[in-house]
Parts: C-alpha cells; structure tokens; sequence
C-alpha cells in the first residue's frame, strides 16, 4: 500500500510508525484476495495482509479540527488515485502528528476526546493511552515522497509472462541436453572396457607379429 501514495519526507517516520498496513497488498474485490491468499498457500512463500478497496468505506475521511491545529495524517498523504483514499484512512483513520512528545501527550488526552498520536521521530501514543516508540532505531521508508513507477500495469504483467514462458522453454532445452550429454557419457563408459581388451589384443598381436618377423630375418641370415 505504501507505494500508492506520497507523503512529505518531512513525515516519513510518522507515517511509517502510525500506519503499519503499509505493507498490506492493495486488491479491488475479496475473490481477487482470495485468489492472492490462495496462491501464497500453494506457492508456500509467506503469509500477507489484504485490504479490499469494495469493503472500506469513505465515512470519516472529511477534514476535522484538531487540538493546536496539529496535522491528520491522513490529510498529509497523496493518494496515487482517489479511490485508494480509503485503505490509507482504515490505515491512519484520524491519527495526529505532534512535532514532540511534549506537544503529544498535551493533544492526545483532550477534554472532549482522546487522539492516536504519533510525532515527528516515531513515539506513538494510542488513545488507550499506551505508548511506544524511541530508541535508537525507528521505522522509516514506509512511504516516499514521490509516487513509485507502477511496475505492474497489464502489459508488464503480459511481458514478464512471456519473458518467464521463453525462460522455462530455454531452461527445458538445457536440461534435454544435458540429459542427452549424460546417455552419451554412460554409453561410451560402456564401451571403454571393451575398447581397452581391442587395444591389448592389437598389442599381443603387435608383439607376435614382430617376434616372427625377427625369427623369419634370422632364418633367412642362416640361409645365406
């Protein structure tokens, strides 16, 4: 979900902190999560969280006032297109952003109501009161400021099928090879044995034939 929408750098850990379904995938009916669910269980590669676009509603999403007129966190993201609106607000819903921790724990236990409170550098602090956050390593990255290209439009999809199908076809043929070099190797092991008795017995037969060549010149040098 992060990738289908911007946010100001300026923002970048709050987001990332405030809105773990970043991470979720994005899909527009239930079937086509089914779907996802049910490859990810045949593939054996992970789990993964869904938010169905058909499910979530708009409610809540107008502007409201907030304690010190501090920022929605929601109002600071730029969805990719307005129908993804929704899934960043069942991801935010009315989170604020406080510049410090100071100013959050004054906002976040209002008079009237409780706010979700989440600052500049990652402390976060729920409206059940709990709060999280600091240390030396805070979650960032989570949304950049500038929109990712789509890298899975129709025909990149198409493409990368196409691209995957040659692949398997060239992968198939080396195996064939391969498979093929093997039988040869196999027959010619065979055939090694029976190669090395034909050469010891052309060897004998050398050896004989030049032992009766040379008794054959003795005689003659007797005859003369």
């Amino acid at each position: 979900m992060g990738s289908l929408g911007t946010i100001p750098d300026k923002y970048d850990v709050a987001i990332s902190t405030a809105c773990p379904s970043l991470n979720s995938l994005v899909v527009e009916q239930v079937d086509q999560g089914q779907a996802c669910i049910e490859y990810l269980r045949k593939q054996n590669i992970g789990r993964a969280n869904f938010m169905v676009l058909e499910k979530l509603s708009p409610n809540g999403m107008d502007a409201v006032a907030t304690p010190e007129n501090v920022p929605r966190l929601f109002d600071l993201i730029k969805p990719r297109e307005p129908r993804f609106a929704p899934a960043f607000f069942k991801g935010v819903s009315n989170t604020l952003v406080a510049n410090d921790l100071e100013q959050a724990n004054r906002i976040a236990f209002g008079q009237q109501r409780r706010w979700r409170v989440v600052t500049l550098t990652g402390q976060l602090i729920d409206t059940s009161g709990t709060m999280s956050g600091g240390g030396t390593k805070v979650a960032h990255g989570g949304m950049s400021s500038k929109l990712v290209a789509d890298s899975g439009g129709p025909d990149i999809v198409r493409r990368y099928e196409k691209d995957s199908d040659i692949a398997a076809q060239q992968l198939e043929e080396a195996l064939a090879e391969v498979r093929q070099a093997e039988l040869d190797n196999d027959a010619v092991s065979k055939k090694v044995p029976k190669v090395e008795m034909a050469i010891h017995k052309v060897e004998l037969d050398i050896r004989n034939s030049s032992k009766r060549i040379d008794e054959a010149a003795k005689r003659i040098q007797d005859l003369k």
